[in-house]
């Protein structure tokens, strides 16, 4: 996730940056970017980092916040406190809902997070492309500016990860699948029943079955060329 980076405004305290570090390296991520940081990268961070002593070593330090809003082709600002549909600066997507968007933007995209006493102000913003918030409980809101890297960078791995699956195992077509509902029917039909609502029957169950199992083009074929079998018997 090269074009990806972890971009953190005036953080205060050294741990969450090593922290930070550890939950890119967990989930595949690289660029780390410290704006006007108001701690050192001291031995915390690097106890704090573990394994992940390389992202700390490469990581880019910004004097100006200014220059993020010209560095970065697409900038995603990050909040835990969100607004009303009037409040167009606070009005948030879920990671979930734009993860495709996140992985296929050209350019470079950075995932801004704001300091953890503050977070990012509506003028900051304002500035970035669009916002996202984590939905987290009502009677504590405001998550831990490691913690909510490490979620928002799990959803972007998982949505790669789950992307990655489905090219590698694909799920059967529509044509593939009228073919085994084709099989499913012959052998119904060749099954005595009391009645024909349970002939009906049997079939939606089946349509049902094979909708919710989700198979793959290799276990369509598997089970069509099994059920055939049966239907020659």
């Amino acid at each position: 996730m090269g074009d990806v980076y972890v971009v953190l405004l005036e953080p205060k305290i050294s741990g969450n940056i090593g922290a930070v570090a550890r939950s890119m390296a967990n989930f595949g991520f690289s660029n780390l970017v410290l704006v006007t940081p108001k701690c050192d990268v001291d031995d915390e961070a690097r106890n704090r980092a573990k394994h992940a002593q390389k992202i700390l070593n490469k990581a880019k330090i910004f004097k100006s916040a200014d220059k993020i809003f010209s560095k970065f082709d697409t900038i995603i600002g990050t909040t835990g406190i969100t607004g009303t549909d009037f409040n167009l600066i606070r009005s948030p997507l879920l990671m979930g809902d734009v993860a495709f968007k996140i992985l296929s933007a050209k350019g470079s995209v950075a995932l801004l997070f704001g300091p953890e006493d503050t977070g990012l102000s509506n003028e900051q913003l304002k500035n970035c492309d669009f916002v996202l918030s984590i939905p987290t409980h009502k009677d504590y809101p405001v998550m831990n500016l490691s913690h909510a890297v490490t979620v928002l960078l799990y959803e972007l791995f998982r949505h790669e990860s789950a992307q990655i699956l489905r090219d590698k195992h694909k799920q059967s077509a529509p044509r593939e699948k009228e073919v085994l509902f084709g099989v499913v029917d012959d052998l119904i039909n060749q099954t005595n029943f009391k009645t024909e609502d349970e002939r009906t029957t049997q079939k939606l169950i089946w349509k049902r079955f094979v909708g919710k199992a989700m198979l793959t083009r290799r276990e369509t074929f598997g089970l069509i060329g099994f059920l055939k079998k049966l239907v020659k018997k």
